[in-house]
C-alpha cells in the first residue's frame, strides 16, 4: 500500500488572483491524501468462509488507521472493492467513510462484474474520493487502453471547500507504458475542457519520477499541473524523495509512482 500527502491552500473565490492580489485574499487550507490500499490487502488472514484466492489477506482496518493517522480532509483512494469475496463482501467506500467520520464520498467502478468466481453477488472495483466537505457532483471518465488490458478511469468530485469550488480528480493508471501514454493524454483533454478554478489531481500513476526527471507519459500532466512534492517548501520528514513504491511491510520504497498535483490556483504548504 502506497500513499502521498499534500498540505494545500486554495485561494478564495475561484482562485484566479494574481500573486500580489492573492496575498490579500482569504485562503482555504486543506490536507489531501492519495492512497492505493490494494482492496485492504495486508499479511492478515483471509476471511473464512470462503477463501477465494491467494491474494486475499484482508485487514481493511489497518488501512483505515493509516488514513486516520494522516488526518486528511480529502482522500483519493485506488484499488477499492465493493462486494468481492476477497474483501469479505464489504462496500469498502462506505465502510471507510463511516470509519473516518467523513460522510461525503463518491465511487467509480472501472470494473463492474456480475456474479462469478470472485463473488456470488454483483461486484465492482475502482477508485473513490472521500471528503470532509460536501460533494455536489461526481463523474467518471473511462480512459483509453491498448487491447483488452484492465480498464482505468479518471474520477472527478466537485467539492464545496468552505465556499471555494474545488475540482478534485483521482486516477489509477496502467502498469504498461503504452496504456499510460493514452491515459495521460485523455486526462489532459478532460482538464483542458474543465471550467476554470482550483484543481487537484491525485493517484497511482505507475510512472516513476524524481525531482529532476520523469517518464515521458507524465509530460501532459506536468504541462498542466504543479507537482506538490516538488513545490513543497519543506519535504516530508523521513522521506525527502517522496518515494512510495514498492509498498512492503519491511524495507523502504525506492521510487515514486503516487502523486499529488495541483493547478496554479493552489499553493503547496508542505508534504
Amino acid at each position: 500500500m502506497q500513499k502521498q500527502i499534500g498540505m494545500l491552500a486554495l485561494l478564495g473565490a475561484l482562485g484566479v488572483a494574481a500573486p500580489a492580489q492573492a496575498q490579500r485574499e482569504p485562503q482555504a487550507k486543506l490536507r489531501v491524501m492519495s492512497y492505493n490500499i490494494k482492496h485492504g490487502m495486508t499479511n492478515a488472514t483471509c476471511p473464512q468462509p470462503p477463501r477465494p484466492s491467494a491474494d486475499c489477506q484482508l485487514d481493511l482496518q489497518a488501512s483505515i488507521e493509516v488514513m486516520r493517522a494522516e488526518n486528511p480532509d480529502i482522500i483519493g483512494l485506488q484499488e477499492i472493492d465493493r462486494f468481492w469475496a476477497r474483501s469479505a463482501f464489504l462496500d469498502e467506500p462506505a465502510v471507510i467513510a463511516a470509519a473516518l467520520g467523513m460522510e461525503h464520498y463518491c465511487y467509480a467502478p472501472n470494473l463492474d462484474h456480475a456474479p462469478d468466481s470472485h463473488s456470488v453477488v454483483p461486484h465492482q472495483y475502482g477508485t473513490a474520493i472521500i471528503s470532509r466537505f460536501p460533494i455536489f457532483e461526481c463523474t467518471n471518465t473511462l480512459l483509453r487502453r491498448v487491447g483488452t488490458t484492465e480498464q482505468r478511469g479518471l474520477l472527478l468530485a466537485s467539492i464545496n471547500m468552505r465556499g471555494v469550488p474545488l475540482q478534485f480528480y483521482n486516477t489509477h493508471l496502467h502498469t504498461k507504458q503504452a496504456d499510460r501514454l493514452l491515459q495521460t493524454a485523455d486526462i489532459a483533454a478532460v482538464i483542458d475542457a474543465a471550467p476554470a478554478g482550483p484543481k487537484v489531481l491525485v493517484g497511482d500513476f505507475n510512472a516513476r519520477s524524481t525531482f529532476t526527471s520523469t517518464f515521458p507519459e507524465m509530460l501532459p500532466i506536468y504541462a498542466r499541473f504543479l507537482d506538490a512534492w516538488r513545490e513543497a517548501p519543506i519535504p516530508g520528514p523521513g522521506n525527502p524523495d517522496g518515494f512510495t513504491s514498492p509498498a512492503r511491510l519491511s524495507g523502504f520504497p525506492t521510487s515514486r509512482i503516487d502523486y499529488v498535483f495541483v493547478s496554479p490556483h493552489v499553493n503547496v504548504a508542505g508534504t
